[in-house]
């Protein structure tokens, strides 16, 4: 009898054990990832840097990711599941930031805190961006407008930016729908260039119709005003062609 307690106790022991220990030792049966890589591999001042990261599809989650900084080195955090058998690889795009130029270090963690050794890590370099030298200089923001924009006030509108920073470049959409004919109308801001820090001027464009069969109008000139950013303001639109769409001469920034 105190044989086969002990050997009971034994087992519920050795049972225990495994059952503490299955997932972590599961989880490191997965297939080690692909290096990860930085987004663009060379990187200008204040140009958009991402994290691309190979990842295993059941371990993964994103909603725990984390991104931090201290002085020059950006450190990723994450809590992974315990899978019994391996996902699909997968590719992941984490944003970094916008850098000025300089050497910065990133470290990839497995851990949901920044603690120990990291499981990756890696390095770039952000370079000052490469102007012609011209007195005086071309104005151009020091910022990044990219994004989608709305005006709260007029739902079913929108306006989204594409700017390259440090240059003249900026591309806008603008989209409604026709209150008449019921169709999507586009408007697209182009063909531009910044006259301050804050003001960019160019082209107003109407484009209406469906796929395949798109009618544009220049309808003028066009302006978009950021200063009234910095004291909590909208963006203002300003063309020589507005009616009947005024409701597009103000903007504020969407964020989901």
């Amino acid at each position: 009898m105190r044989e086969n307690r002990g050997s009971r106790i034994k087992n519920a022991r050795t049972m225990q054990i495994s059952r503490w220990a299955a997932p972590a030792l599961l989880a490191a049966a997965l297939p080690a990832a692909a290096a990860s890589t930085i987004v663009p591999a060379h990187p200008t001042a204040q140009q958009a840097v991402e994290l691309r990261l190979s990842v295993d599809s059941c371990s993964f989650n994103p909603a725990t990711v984390q991104v931090s900084a201290s002085g020059s080195t950006l450190r990723l955090t994450q809590r992974l599941n315990n899978c019994l058998v391996p996902g699909t690889a997968k590719l992941y795009d984490v944003r970094l930031g916008n850098f000025p130029a300089g050497d910065y270090r990133v470290e990839v963690y497995s851990t949901a805190t920044s603690t120990g050794t990291p499981t990756e890590t890696l390095s770039f370099t952000v370079s000052d961006r490469v102007e012609i030298a011209i007195t005086p200089p071309p104005v151009h923001p020091l910022t990044n407008y990219s994004g989608f924009w709305w005006n709260p006030d007029v739902p079913g509108t929108g306006m989204a930016l594409t700017q390259t920073p440090g240059s003249d470049a900026l591309f806008g959409a603008l989209y409604r729908y026709d209150g008449t004919t019921q169709l999507p109308v586009w408007f697209s801001l182009e063909g531009g260039h910044w006259t301050s820090p804050t003001t960019w001027q160019g082209a107003y464009i109407r484009n209406v119709g469906p796929a395949g069969h798109v009618t544009s109008t220049a309808l003028g000139a066009a302006m978009l005003d950021f200063s009234a950013l910095a004291t909590g303001g909208r963006v203002l639109l300003q063309t020589t062609s507005l009616a009947p769409y005024d409701d597009f001469q103000s903007w504020v920034r969407f964020v989901p």
